[in-house]
C-alpha cells in the first residue's frame, strides 16, 4: 500500500511538473517580450510572436521531463528533504538548460532569446519548489487538524519492524503514524504496547478512544506461521487493513522483490536484477562508450597488436573462457601476453607475483592493464559491461564456489571490464573473500551514478596496479 501510494503521488507530481514546464516557458516569453519592453528595460532586437515559441513546447516538455526523471526528482524520499530537493531541482534545471540551449542552437529559422531561456531557468525551479512547499504545508495543516492520518500498529519489534517504522518516517507526507509494537519477547522496550495476544484489546482500546487503528503490519519471521494465522483470524472480524511484511533478514537476499504469477505472490529471494529502463540506459552507455573509446584508441590498439606479433610467434588476441551473467560462459578477448604453449604443461594457473610466463611485451601489457582493452569488443557484443564484477575462468570457479560463501552470487550481474572491487584495490592475487564482498555490495547498490563513479575512479587511479601481473 505504501509503495502504491508513493507511486501515485510521484505520478501526480510528474504531471503537475509537466504543466509547470509549459507555464514557465510561456511566462518567460511574456516577461521577455511583453513586460520588459513595457518597463523600458532590455530592449528588443526583434519581436517574435508567441506562436514561434509555443511550437517548441512539446520538445521542451519531453526534454525537461526526461532530465527530471534521470536526475532522481521523483525518488520518493527527495520529495521530503528540502535541501536535497532544491539540489536535485537545481541540477536538473542546469542540465536541462544546457541541453535545450544546445538543441535550439541548431535551429536557424530564428535565434532564441537568451534572456527568455534564462527566465525559463529561473521560473521553472521556483515554481517546482513552491508546488512542493504548498503540498507539504497543506498536508501538515491537515494532519494538525487530525486529517490525513493513518494509525499503524506493527506486530513484531524486530529488525524488519524497526525498518518499517523508519520507512514511515521517510514518507511524512503519507501521514503514517505508528502507535506502537506488539511483541512477545520485547516487553521491556518502551514502544511495545503488548504481546501478540493483546492485539484485539489494543485495537478495541484505540477505537474506544476515538483514534482507531487503520493498518496492522505483521513483520514476523516466515517461520511464525501459527502466529500469522492467529493474527489473520483475529483481524477477519475487524475493519483495519492487514499487511504482511515477512522478516527475511535471516536469509541472504540479492535483488529481492515480490511479483505474482496468476495472482499468486512470489517472493524473489536471490535473483538477477530485473530488466527496467535503467538497464536499457546502462546498455546504451556500454555500447556508445565502448564504440567511441575503441575509435579513439584505435592507433594504440594497432601499435599494441604489432608489438604482440613481433614479441613471439602466435596470434595477436587470446581468447579465454570466462563465466558471466547467470553462469553463461563466453570467450573473453585479451591481447596475448604469453607464448601460445604457456599452459600446455602447467594447465590453468592463477597469476601471481614473480611469474615468468609472460613475454617482455606481455608483462608490460599486464602491468598497465593494456591487455584488457580488447574486452570492449566483448562489451559491444553483449557478453560484458563496462562496469561489473570481473569474470573468472570456470576452472577456478569450481574451486572457489565450494570454499567461499556467496561466491556464485556475483554472477547475478553482467561481468565488467572494471568494477567496485578493482577500483578499491582488490584485484590480482588478493583476497577473494574481500573481492566477493565488494562485488556483492555493487550488485545490491547498483545505480547509473555508481557506474559513473567507478569509471571515473578507474581513470583517476590509472590502469597500473601493484597487483597486476
Amino acid at each position: 500500500m505504501l509503495q502504491e501510494q508513493s507511486r501515485l503521488f510521484q505520478r501526480l507530481l510528474f504531471f503537475a511538473d509537466a504543466l509547470i514546464v509549459v507555464v514557465s516557458w510561456v511566462l518567460a516569453y511574456y516577461t521577455r517580450f511583453e513586460l520588459f519592453p513595457w518597463l523600458g528595460v532590455f530592449p528588443l532586437p526583434e519581436w517574435l510572436p508567441l506562436s514561434m515559441y509555443t511550437r517548441f513546447v512539446p520538445w521542451v516538455l519531453i526534454l525537461s521531463m526526461l532530465v527530471f526523471w534521470a536526475s532522481g526528482l521523483y525518488v520518493p524520499d527527495r520529495a521530503q528533504r528540502m535541501s536535497t530537493l532544491i539540489y536535485t531541482i537545481t541540477k536538473a534545471i542546469v542540465i536541462g538548460i544546457i541541453f535545450a540551449a544546445a538543441a535550439t542552437s541548431f535551429y536557424r529559422a530564428f535565434y532564441f532569446s537568451r534572456l527568455h531561456m534564462l527566465l525559463f531557468g529561473m521560473y521553472l525551479p521556483l515554481l517546482l519548489v513552491l508546488l512542493r512547499l504548498a503540498i507539504l504545508t497543506y498536508l501538515k495543516r491537515g494532519r494538525a487538524q487530525g486529517r490525513f492520518l493513518r494509525r499503524v500498529l506493527i506486530v513484531g519489534a524486530g529488525r524488519t519492524g524497526r525498518r518499517l517504522e523508519d520507512a514511515f518516517h521517510q514518507y511524512p507526507w503519507m501521514g503514517f503514524e505508528t502507535v506502537g509494537f506488539l511483541d512477545d519477547a520485547k516487553q521491556d522496550e518502551g514502544d511495545v504496547v503488548g504481546t501478540i495476544d493483546d492485539l484485539g484489546a489494543v485495537l478495541d482500546r484505540h477505537e474506544a478512544n476515538g483514534s482507531p487503528i487503520q493498518y496492522v503490519y505483521v513483520t514476523l519471521p516466515i517461520s511464525a506461521t501459527d502466529r500469522i494465522t492467529q493474527i489473520t483470524n483475529e483481524m477477519s472480524s475487524r475493519l483495519a487493513h492487514v499487511c504482511l511484511v515477512p522478516d527475511l533478514f535471516q536469509l541472504d537476499l540479492l535483488n529481492s522483490r515480490i511479483t505474482d504469477i496468476g495472482g499468486l505472490p512470489v517472493i524473489h529471494i536471490i535473483d538477477e536484477a530485473p530488466l527496467d529502463f535503467r538497464r536499457g540506459v546502462k546498455r546504451f552507455i556500454d555500447i556508445a562508450f565502448s564504440a567511441l573509446f575503441l575509435l579513439v584508441i584505435s592507433p594504440i590498439l594497432l601499435l599494441i597488436a604489432i608489438a604482440v606479433k613481433l614479441s613471439s610467434p602466435g596470434p595477436v588476441f587470446y581468447r579465454q573462457e570466462r563465466m558471466g551473467l547467470n553462469g553463461l560462459t563466453f570467450d573473453m578477448l585479451k591481447f596475448r601476453s604469453m607464448p601460445v604453449d604457456a599452459e600446455q604443461k602447467s594447465g590453468a594457473v592463477w597469476a601471481k607475483a614473480g611469474e615468468s610466463r609472460a613475454t617482455r611485451v606481455g608483462a608490460f601489457l599486464r602491468k598497465t592493464s593494456l591487455d584488457e582493452l580488447p574486452q570492449f569488443f566483448n562489451v559491444l557484443k553483449g557478453d560484458m559491461s563496462v562496469v561489473g564484477p570481473r569474470p573468472e575462468r570456470p576452472v577456478f570457479i569450481e574451486e572457489f564456489r565450494g570454499q567461499i560463501p556467496k561466491y556464485m552470487l556475483r554472477h547475478k550481474m553482467k561481468a565488467g571490464i572494471t568494477g567496485w572491487a578493482q577500483v578499491n584495490g582488490w584485484r590480482g592475487n588478493t583476497s577473494i573473500e574481500k573481492r566477493i564482498e565488494f562485488d556483492l555490495y555493487y550488485i545490491q547498490n547498483w545505480s547509473l551514478r555508481l557506474d559513473l563513479k567507478i569509471m571515473l575512479m578507474t581513470v583517476w587511479k590509472g590502469f597500473v596496479h601493484e597487483n597486476a601481473y
